[in-house]
């Protein structure tokens, strides 16, 4: 008997988008929907979500009392998934996100065949470029479509497929809040266990919630770099080496963001990332 597959999107203010998201997974076969409102506002911004009005035998809606941020979010979505459908697999999708016809079978069928995977995942359409696995270096926090020595291959966290009875729950590391947990999970989980479907299966507008290019954005962005310079060295001095590749990346990478918003928050963003990082558990 095959696992329902109930889908999974968190919610942050764009009542629109997270509709959109909903309604593209249930017509695409997913056997339900839950919705993680993320953005701790008591709900506010969820009531303009019109599919929860509209099919509330299929849509469930979560409220959190505060954002969590996506790592924590998503965990928390998936348990409460799991309190409902014990058996199910669950499709996570970012809310300005959408699937293709025919998106969740081509995932199931790719998470079948391959009995050790723990996710699947497809190619996305970003606006039209395309991305799939992402590999990040070790020593830099240089991401690249191809591989590079120390690399570590990983999925985007805009569309899963996940199989919760093949891994030890949770699925991502809350030391991120948001970005870096999806490069955790690769870590994790190693090529032979993600199962990469080749083809463009989602549609995803992109950024439309993160708010990139701002304070929040760049400071995230940052203290990512620095958790997963520390959480993918296997000694001190990996990570040494792992600190001295972006004390000089993250500034260049500062000085040509600052050109491109025209804007110093990328520079500003460099000491309250690390302060955020060297807060955060080990």
């Amino acid at each position: 008997m095959r696992s329902p597959v109930i889908g999974l999107t968190l919610h942050y203010r764009h009542a629109a988008l997270t509709d959109r998201c909903v309604r593209s997974l249930l017509a695409d076969g997913a056997d339900a929907v839950l919705v993680w409102d993320n953005t701790g506002d008591g709900g506010t911004s969820a009531k303009g979500i019109s599919v929860c009005r509209d099919q509330p035998d299929r849509v469930v809606l979560e409220v959190s009392p505060t954002n969590l941020g996506f790592a924590a979010g998503v965990n928390r979505g998936i348990a409460a998934i799991l309190a409902r459908w014990p058996q199910a697999w669950v499709f996570l999708l970012n809310n300005d996100a959408e699937v293709l016809p025919g998106a969740i079978d081509k995932l199931r069928q790719a998470l079948e065949a391959e009995p050790a995977a723990v996710i699947s995942f497809p190619l996305i359409d970003q606006g039209g470029r395309t991305s799939g696995a992402t590999y990040y270096q070790r020593h830099t926090g240089i991401l690249s479509s191809h591989a590079l020595p120390a690399s570590v291959t990983h999925p985007s966290g805009c569309a899963l497929l996940i199989a919760p009875e093949r891994i030890n729950l949770p699925l991502f590391d809350e030391d991120f809040f948001m970005y870096g947990e999806d490069v955790m999970l690769g870590a994790r989980l190693g090529p032979q266990r993600m199962a990469h479907v080749t083809e463009i299966l989602v549609r995803h507008a992109g950024n439309a919630g993160s708010g990139q290019g701002s304070t929040f954005y760049e400071e995230r962005m940052v203290a990512a770099h620095w958790l997963l310079a520390r959480k993918l060295s296997h000694s001190r001095p990996r990570y040494i080496i792992n600190l001295l590749g972006r004390f000089l990346i993250l500034p260049a990478r500062a000085a040509v963001r600052s050109v491109r918003l025209r804007s110093l928050t990328p520079w500003q963003a460099l000491w309250k990332g690390w302060e955020l990082a060297s807060t955060s558990s080990s």
